[in-house]
């Protein structure tokens, strides 16, 4: 569970827009030309996977916050609710010279965020 300090000195459990907060800034995070997966975010905040791939969904700002950037574990794409779908997602990470094997993003590629944060 996030909590979060508020300006009064006070804490609370966090809501959805904190998380999507933590979410964003996490994604922005990830240089051009890597990857993270869900699950890299998820751990970081304590969540499940599947809450993160839900706000990467909610993202409105698809280019200025990467979210193309976020993969399955396993390299394969996973969702992508703009226009176009998985296939426009593709394109934008070879566009940023991600490559792909057997359809699914090479393990060079990815970057631990864990790491990102030192």
């Amino acid at each position: 569970m996030l909590l979060v300090l508020e300006s009064d000195g006070r804490l609370r459990r966090a809501k959805l827009e904190d998380y999507m907060e933590a979410v964003y800034a996490l994604v922005n995070l990830i240089p051009l030309g890597f990857v993270s997966s869900y699950g890299d975010i998820a751990r970081l905040l304590g969540v499940s996977p599947r809450l993160v791939g839900f706000i990467l969904s909610l993202n409105e700002n698809l280019i200025v916050t990467p979210c193309h950037r976020i993969v399955r574990a396993d390299g394969g794409l996973g969702g992508y609710s703009s226009p176009g779908g998985v296939l426009f997602k593709r394109r934008l990470l070879e566009l940023e010279g991600v490559s792909f094997d057997n359809g699914r993003v090479s393990r060079g590629y990815f970057v631990s965020l864990s790491k990102l944060l030192g």
